[in-house]
């Protein structure tokens, strides 16, 4: 299941990031005061980055580099990525299957 908050596939504004994440597996946990519940066990999370603009020409050749893709960090998607992780959208979310 993936995470949809912000669109399946959240997209930089210059093209080159996209990324997705899966939407964490709960499971049951019994916390040391007794009490237990479902909490977000862990997600995926996917990153596409391409290739820079000056770097286009070079797609088809096998010479693209790590160094020659969009990277870094794409803030305004990260509170969307991070919900994978939110246990109230989680169960939300699987209540609807």
């Amino acid at each position: 299941l993936l995470n949809s908050s912000g669109g399946v596939v959240k997209v930089s504004e210059d093209g080159l990031l996209r990324q997705s994440s899966t939407i964490a597996s709960p499971i049951h946990y019994e916390f040391h005061d007794g009490k237990s519940r479902n909490v977000p066990c862990a997600y995926v999370e996917f990153a596409e980055r391409r290739v820079l603009p000056e770097y286009q020409h070079l797609i088809n050749t096998n010479q693209i580099s790590r160094d020659m893709r969009r990277d870094g960090f794409e803030t305004s998607n990260a509170d969307k990525i991070f919900e994978s992780t939110n246990a109230q959208r989680q169960e939300h979310t699987h209540a609807q299957k």
